[in-house]
């Protein structure tokens, strides 16, 4: 299925795609074609990119971005208080890493409101992942 496809078949309030490896008009194009809202984040280099897309029957309220996340705060009609989205990708480098678990703590003390945190965290937690 393509992404215009699930879109109409499950009707999602929030879509958060990493790895896009899209520049500004290409996520604009995305946008278009699924009828949507949304923030895009420019690949760096040859990878990268991240893209947020919000149905525009929710209010949506970017907080901070960066090159590995997204975080906004969300009000849609089914949830009467606010809450906040985080879409991450983390570091290819494995050096890096901890900078990607840093940028999450901080992130974590900001807001009381309830959070979800989605992505790539590129992280092996079992070795069955490998």
């Amino acid at each position: 299925h393509t992404l215009k496809e699930l879109v109409h078949i499950h009707k999602p309030d929030l879509i958060f795609i990493s790895e896009t490896k899209c520049k500004a008009k290409r996520c604009d194009r995305i946008k278009e074609a699924v009828n949507y809202f949304g923030l895009g984040v420019d690949l760096v280099g040859k990878g990268g990119g991240l893209l947020l897309l919000w149905h525009k029957d929710i209010n949506v309220w970017l907080q901070f971005f960066s090159n590995h996340h997204v975080d906004v705060t969300v009000k849609s009609k089914e949830c009467p208080d606010h809450w906040r989205f985080t879409g991450f990708y983390g570091y290819a480098e494995v050096t890096r890493r901890k900078e990607g678990w840093k940028l999450l703590r901080g992130l974590s003390q900001m807001s009381v409101r309830p959070w979800l945190c989605v992505g790539d965290f590129i992280e092996v937690l079992d070795q069955q992942e490998k």
